[in-house]
């Protein structure tokens, strides 16, 4: 198994698609996910192949097995691949698209536009719980680090 088909096989497993969502593999998702995991960290795909090729079954015979102890034996590595793989998968436009059909507003990519602002009223929006304060945004200020006397770190 080379690093893009354990990759194809890992986005498949964590993707499966269902309810009006598509599959990772019904939109291509593993090639773009190889980019931005090499891109992330060279080293990566690599590591996600030898791991699965040093289980005791190969991976083709139950990914989801395979996935959940690649999982619990290499936890850095997999939280990246998750990251990566939910990020690519939710701006799919396939996916924003199951995702509208549900009703909501949904915006892949905030910026330039960014989320649709809602004015923030303080007689409903302030903090009522008394925990804490609340400071209007003009009013911050800034703090005089220097009274503490730390050192600077260098």
């Amino acid at each position: 198994m080379n690093e893009d088909e354990a990759i194809a096989g890992l986005a498949e497993t964590l993707l499966p698609g269902g309810d009006g969502f598509p599959a990772a593999s019904a939109i291509s998702l593993a090639p773009l996910l190889a980019v931005r995991l090499r891109a992330a960290d060279a080293a990566l795909p690599t590591r996600l192949r030898d791991a699965l090729a040093a289980q005791p079954a190969p991976p083709e015979a139950d990914w989801a097995e395979a996935t959940r102890r690649l999982e619990a034996t290499e936890p850095k590595s997999f939280d990246a691949l998750r990251k990566y793989a939910y990020l690519t998968y939710y701006e799919q436009p396939a996916v924003v698209d199951a995702i509208r059909a549900l009703g909501f507003h949904y915006n892949h990519a905030p910026l330039p536009e960014g989320y649709p602002e809602e004015p923030f009223d303080p007689a409903t929006d302030a903090p009522t719980h008394r925990r804490g304060r609340w400071i209007a945004t003009a009013d911050v200020t800034r703090v005089d680090v220097e009274s503490l006397g730390l050192e600077r770190v260098r």
